[in-house]
């Protein structure tokens, strides 16, 4: 099941709630890995879109590690297929981090092949969820609320 979220025949979650304001989200920080800077951008527009406007791209996983301390997010939105290093091993890596503020960082999986991301080894990288491409909005709305609960 790619992201355990019940789904009604018309597609929306079957639990479906209206969302916050939007002004309930202008603080919320996003950090998206992602070295496909066309994909980077439509993520950030589809976020934006939701209400979502702090958001900090990097487009590697050695730049997503320079900057996440200092960036501060209250999630990240990682890529499982980067150029210099896997989303899995770049989880583990924030996983490992020496500040505890990173270490319990949320993290989203997306994938642009969904036998690159398995509902195991996501869950056993500390993910709370993931995505293929291309990525509903909706359901990138409701895991990004379920990963600050």
């Amino acid at each position: 099941m790619q992201t355990q979220l019940a789904v009604s025949e018309a597609g929306r979650p079957s639990a479906y709630r209206r969302s916050p304001p939007l002004q309930a989200y202008d603080s919320f920080r996003i950090l998206i890995v992602n070295d496909d800077m066309r994909s980077a951008a439509t993520l950030k527009k589809t976020l934006c879109a939701l209400g979502y406007s702090t958001t900090l791209v990097a487009h590697s996983g050695k730049r997503a590690l320079a900057a996440v301390a200092a960036y501060s997010p209250a999630v990240a939105i990682l890529d499982l297929e980067l150029g210099d290093m896997t989303g899995y091993s770049l989880a583990r890596r924030l996983r490992s981090h020496a500040t505890a503020q990173v270490r319990d960082l949320p993290l989203i999986a997306i994938a642009e092949r969904c036998e690159f991301a398995t509902g195991q080894l996501v869950q056993a990288a500390g993910f709370v969820g993931w995505l293929t491409k291309p990525v509903p909005s909706w359901l990138l709305s409701r895991l990004l609320q379920r990963s600050v609960i």
